[in-house]
């Protein structure tokens, strides 16, 4: 499995903005000793060994974050609000368009990572998102995934936003299955 270098830039920028960039380029430099991958600079189109990836994530959570994994959560918030309110997807969504979205969130998937599928089941009053065949389960896939959901719901003005976990590599199952019920 590969991470293309969209999903490295986007938490480059949310850790500059949130740190600073001497302390983003201090650290980087740091863990490129550990990890090569990162020596050489990172572009859209990258591909990166989703288990380094997953190794600068951690190391993120254990620098900044005190090793708290509910920060996963907020890096997939910042990353639809930025989506949203200025990158990418900002003139594809209106206030409202939460079912839209969240049948969007497929193509979002596939645009970070080269494996697994991410299938949106839509309900009575209730949508479910789906993650299967991830070769490498962890928590980051879970929570930056459904916390993206989340805040882009939030973003688009849902009032209400509820979710369940239902499944969860968090929860040490082999897929995961959450349930949004937008209000």
């Amino acid at each position: 499995m590969e991470v293309k270098g969209v999903a490295f830039l986007a938490r480059q920028q949310l850790m500059v903005q949130t740190h600073g960039e001497a302390a983003w380029k201090a650290f980087l430099t740091h863990f490129a000793k550990k990890e090569p991958f990162f020596s050489k600079p990172v572009m859209p189109v990258s591909r990166m060994p989703a288990d380094a990836f997953l190794r600068l994530n951690d190391e993120l959570l254990a620098r900044f974050y005190n090793n708290n994994p509910s920060a996963y959560w907020q890096f997939g918030v910042k990353s639809a609000e930025y989506a949203l309110g200025q990158g990418q997807l900002k003139a594809m969504f209106s206030q409202g368009d939460f079912r839209r979205f969240l049948l969007f969130t497929p193509g979002i998937w596939k645009g970070y990572f080269t494996e697994g599928d991410l299938s949106v089941l839509p309900g009575q009053g209730h949508t479910d998102l789906h993650i299967t065949h991830v070769p490498r389960p962890h928590p980051y896939f879970e929570l930056s995934v459904m916390g993206f959901a989340s805040g882009g719901l939030a973003y688009l003005g849902a009032q209400n936003l509820e979710h369940q976990v239902l499944k969860g590599f968090t929860r040490n199952d082999n897929e995961v299955l959450y349930r949004f019920n937008v209000g």
